[in-house]
């Protein structure tokens, strides 16, 4: 029996629809459905009844998801456990980055992990708070800052600092930027995440309370490339004013100093994932950097 068709019937049954768990694990929905008839022939029993508004578990398959999780979490408690049992605490966490690492003190972290516990080592990935949330769910990564709470109840995420936002704009659309309304602002083209993102779902927001909708021109999911597109004169975006400074400084990039937003930035792992002995010795030393 595989772990990982354990844990794609657990995340069927909490979704209640292949298409959604099959987002959640990163494959595909045919693949899921493989996953599941496989453990169904494998247990000889019928796990869910499958309908056209999704997949409901049957009587058994309610009894049989509770073993799952115990199974899931026993097999996890083995590793944690035997990580524990190294005198000296060694390996890998993988850590997901959603800003620049100077932004997020990851220098400063690495250099008090090295005297804190020399046998962690860090493999760092870049991305966004929206695809940093998946990968947390299908545990390709570890540990990952992200911006706002976790819209998902299996991920804890800890509150570290208010990150100061502002409206980007390209420096050769200064003089006809700074005297425009939201109104004006809405027809301009903006660079918008092709995800979920805190950022976006603030200006949205913010368009929506106004009755107005904004064009959104380029779709990406990665901030830097964003920042380049805004500094090349394609559109403009909200992104952080840290990682803005250089540029304002340089006159590449100019802000729209009409209103000013904000995001709290957190640091998020699995709820399951609260006892693994590597976790346990980064978060103090990951929290220290943050005066937490």
């Amino acid at each position: 029996m595989e772990l990982l068709h354990l844990r794609t019937f657990v995340v069927v049954a909490e979704e209640e629809n292949l298409t959604r768990a099959a987002q959640r694990l990163y494959l595909t929905p045919p693949t899921v459905s493989g996953h599941i008839k496989a453990l169904e022939e494998e247990l000889n029993v019928t796990l869910f009844v499958r309908s056209s508004t999704g997949m409901q578990l049957t009587e058994k398959g309610i009894l049989l998801k509770e073993k799952a999780l115990a199974t899931l979490n026993a097999a996890q408690n083995l590793v944690n456990h035997a990580t524990e049992l190294q005198e000296n605490l060694i390996g890998k966490v993988r850590f997901g980055l959603n800003a620049p690492p100077r932004l997020l003190r990851i220098p400063q972290l690495i250099n008090k992990l090295e005297a804190a516990c020399p046998g962690i080592q860090l493999e760092l990935s870049s991305s966004s708070t929206g695809k940093l949330l998946k990968q947390l769910q299908k545990q390709q990564l570890d540990i990952g800052f992200i911006f706002d709470p976790s819209p998902y109840p299996e991920i804890d995420a800890l509150p570290l600092d208010n990150v100061e936002l502002a409206i980007a704009v390209p420096a050769a659309w200064q003089n006809r930027i700074q005297q425009q309304s939201w109104e004006e602002l809405s027809r301009l083209p903006w660079i918008c995440n092709d995800g979920y993102c805190p950022f976006q779902s603030l200006i949205k927001a913010r368009f929506e309370a106004l009755g107005l909708a904004f064009e959104r021109l380029v779709m990406s999911d990665d901030e830097q490339t964003k920042l380049d597109l805004v500094r090349d004169g394609v559109g403009i975006s909200l992104l952080e004013l840290a990682a803005l400074e250089d540029d304002v400084r340089q006159n590449r990039i100019v802000i729209w100093e009409k209103e000013r937003f904000s995001a709290m930035l957190h640091l998020a792992y699995l709820k399951q994932r609260s006892e693994d002995p590597l976790l346990k010795a980064l978060l103090p030393v990951a929290l220290s950097i943050w005066n937490i």
